[in-house]
């Protein structure tokens, strides 16, 4: 069992919102008069068993996190964790032992709501061909995700039947006995809506909380995830951005989408306008540039995407990193083992690159995030960590990287975090005559300026 006074280094994976994982025990051997000795001393008991579980309910889980165990008894030269996460033991004057958790995926709910007008056909078609596309980025970048489609559902011209593996068997696209046509849960849902050319906004809402089964989709969504919504039209929205922004905040439950100063969710519509930031129109066959689309997604952070693209599967792997992107710098503060104290004022934060290493993260309190603080910040509530500035930028370009918190138990601090010297730090910018910390590179950031970043996959 973790002595109280040890420290525990909890381990979030990239892009965490989601609620926080189980922590298994290790067992804790006695304290050594050697500080260096890290293979003699004998265990003090039966270890505490772990919390964990089959996690296969989880939509798309990809994870083999799936066993939770407890320790025999033992000494602390190098235990392994029945689970395969330790990362390693070090001495018992610091820690009684050093267990890596790879917490919850982040949730996100995407919610697709689609014009089937007469102009639509050919767009139709192509959603049809690469929604899936969307589903595998996401799929891959290891986050908990479930789509929500609002369309008339059918195998016409206009209707909307999602292929496997999102969506379920083409047979009951036009099965009448079956309200939930298409949906394949707990995945996929459908909302058997037919959606016209200005309307779609104002459906979403309608349809949100309906009664009807087959129509409603309250039930689907998760009160924690973050809400992704993708309208897909040519031509505008009768209902004003503010407006929609207003009423969709007012759903119940309360919170669900969040609040004006703090939004659960971004609207990535693929409409009339060119890439962007571009707001011209992309095309002749475009009814309108879709200016309430705009407005949206600079009222919440999201981003748009041209409908002028002739495939759409790049286009649905670009909303998918975009969505990732927004959820990357965030972090849920897991809770301690039971019986635990963490002080939070001893934390040390390390980046771990897809590719290898880890460099450490300075925490910047000086000034909030959103006013050029770089580095990392716990929320105003504790409860959430925060990637300011140059660290957020560092990790958006390396969406499958992931971020370690050393937390220090009471009474003792954590193991000091890997020395970056005077290297360049993650995500800060780069030139020629900087050297990054190892095992970083300097290479193009997200918005195409050098920084200091890991090496993509080979």
């Amino acid at each position: 069992m973790f002595h109280k006074r040890g420290a525990t280094l909890v381990s979030l994976v990239a892009l965490t919102l989601g609620a926080p994982c189980a922590i298994g025990a290790m067992g804790c051997g006695s304290t050594d008069s050697h500080p260096g000795n890290l293979g003699d001393d004998t265990g003090e008991g039966t270890g505490d068993t772990g919390v964990g579980g089959d996690d296969s309910t989880v939509p798309f889980d990809i994870g083999n996190d799936d066993t939770g165990s407890g320790d025999g008894t033992g000494g602390d030269g190098g235990d392994t964790h029945p689970s395969g996460d330790v990362l390693s033991d070090v001495s018992a004057d610091t820690t009684c032992a050093t267990t890596e958790v790879v917490a919850a995926k982040p949730p996100v709910d995407v919610i697709l709501v689609i014009d089937q007008s007469g102009s639509m056909s050919d767009d139709i078609a192509n959603v049809k061909a690469n929604i899936n596309k969307l589903s595998d980025y996401l799929k891959a970048s290891g986050l908990d995700y479930q789509v929500v489609m609002i369309a008339k559902v059918g195998t016409g011209t206009f209707d909307m039947c999602t292929p496997p593996p999102l969506g379920g068997v083409a047979t009951l696209c036009t099965d009448a006995t079956k309200p939930l046509r298409n949906s394949n849960p707990p995945g996929y849902r459908t909302s058997n809506q037919t959606i016209a050319s200005t309307n779609a906004l104002s459906l979403l809402l309608s349809t949100y909380d309906s009664a009807t089964i087959g129509i409603g989709w309250k039930d689907a969504l998760r009160p924690d995830a973050f809400k992704a919504i993708i309208p897909i039209t040519d031509d505008n929205s009768a209902l004003a951005a503010a407006s929609f922004d207003t009423s969709l905040l007012a759903k119940a439950p309360a919170g669900m989408f969040g609040t004006a100063a703090a939004r659960k969710y971004a609207a990535f519509p693929i409409m009339g306008s060119s890439a962007y930031p571009s707001e011209a129109k992309c095309g002749s066959t475009m009814v309108n540039n879709g200016p309430t689309y705009v407005s949206l997604v600079k009222l919440t952070g999201g981003k748009w995407f041209p409908l002028c693209s002739t495939d759409f599967g790049p286009l649905f792997t670009d909303i998918a990193k975009s969505i990732a992107s927004k959820v990357a710098c965030e972090l849920t503060v897991p809770p301690p083992p039971a019986g635990e104290v963490f002080d939070p004022s001893k934390v040390n934060v390390v980046y771990s690159p897809a590719s290898g290493g880890s460099v450490p993260i300075a925490r910047d309190d000086s000034k909030p995030c959103g006013a050029g603080a770089n580095g990392w910040q716990y929320s105003t509530d504790g409860k959430k960590i925060y990637l300011c500035g140059t660290a957020c930028s560092g990790l958006k370009a390396d969406l499958g990287g992931k971020v370690s918190v050393q937390f220090g138990c009471e009474g003792k601090p954590p193991p000091p975090p890997p020395d970056a010297g005077s290297c360049t730090p993650i995500g800060a910018p780069c030139g020629d005559a900087d050297v990054c910390c190892a095992p970083l590179v300097c290479l193009p950031g997200p918005d195409g300026s050098p920084i200091c970043r890991a090496k993509p996959p080979s």
